[in-house]
């Protein structure tokens, strides 16, 4: 009997480490796939990137375009990349800065605190506006090696998490339950519809209203989700053609000041969106590729000297 219930131990230990170390490996591969997917997607942005640049690049890649999309098929996976044209903070006045928060579902205090103090964060002085905050207000912190506001442009994403007032759930967003549907919603975050033009040129105040994600477009002043959800449905029938076009086909927008921040010329995306899709293990990772443009001199001939200034959209960062 003693034997017999010796081996039933043994045998009870050898399962529970033969199921240890199925997690173990387990976890290790998840881990080394996301790892991939991470890689891939990076990859992917990359080459859309240089695509943008010069069309004629990787004429035999196996990148495809579909509905606004670039697709990467793989043996191992898949790779999606999309541009999106987002709310630049760098260039935004304060009504759409208000209405963005507003679109977030901000109360009006916190909302009129982040707006004064974005605006004073990239303002050269110290003066501070009425529900703002500057150097007297944020105490010994530092970024850049400058003081807390720096009064220069954000150079990053991350840097709005130091801004007085932003909290993880306003930056990453937040999820709410909505008891008369019984559901869980997704409320967005500012991650979600803005981004900052890093260097070089400043980005463009005005939205391309037939690329802009919904998102985007309900965060404009004089926007609702619904008034966004219309330009969608239309854009999706045929692309507008110029802003005759927009007032047209969508005539709510013309008692709003939603026109005076949306263009129906199709300017360089800010923000590359890369999607990676591991499989089997269905491992998937999302990273974002941040745009800047230059302008760079393009000759046309040196005797007479004459050339023209060109856009040209560079890398800027990656947002995680």
């Amino acid at each position: 009997m003693t034997v017999l219930w010796i081996l039933l131990v043994l045998s009870f230990i050898s399962f529970a480490l033969a199921a240890a170390v199925r997690v173990e490996l387990n976890s290790t591969g998840n881990s080394f796939d996301s790892d991939r997917a991470i890689l891939m997607a990076k990859g992917a942005a990359e080459a859309v990137l240089q695509k943008l640049r010069d069309p004629k690049t990787f004429p035999e890649s196996p990148m495809r375009e579909e509905q606004g999309a670039y697709i990467f098929k793989f043996d191992s996976g898949e790779v999606r990349v999309r541009t999106e044209n987002r709310i630049d903070l760098n260039n935004a006045d304060d009504k759409v800065l208000g209405a963005m928060f507003d679109s977030m579902g901000v109360d009006p205090s916190t909302r009129n605190a982040l707006v004064d103090s974005i605006l004073d964060w990239r303002d050269p002085d110290d003066v501070a506006r009425p529900n703002g905050a500057e150097v007297t207000d944020y105490g010994p912190s530092f970024v850049r090696g400058k003081s807390l506001p720096p009064n220069a442009p954000f150079a990053d994403m991350q840097e709005l998490m130091l801004v007085k007032h932003m909290t993880p759930e306003i930056y990453f967003g937040r999820v709410t339950f909505d008891p008369s549907t019984n559901r869980h919603e997704k409320v967005l975050g500012l991650r979600d519809v803005a981004t900052v033009a890093a260097g070089g040129e400043s980005g463009n105040a005005a939205i391309d209203v037939n690329s802009a994600p919904l998102a985007v477009l309900a965060a404009l002043p004089g926007v609702s989700r619904d008034l966004a959800a219309n330009i969608v449905a239309e854009r999706e029938k045929k692309l507008f053609s110029d802003d005759k076009d927009l007032l047209s086909r969508v005539p709510d927008l013309n008692n709003t000041p939603a026109h005076d921040y949306l263009t129906t010329t199709a300017g360089l995306p800010n923000v590359l969106i890369s999607t990676a899709t591991v499989q089997p293990s269905g491992a998937s990772k999302t990273v974002r590729l941040r745009l800047r443009m230059e302008r760079v001199k393009k000759y046309i001939t040196y005797e007479p000297l004459l050339y023209i200034d060109t856009p040209v959209v560079k890398f800027g960062g990656w947002e995680y």
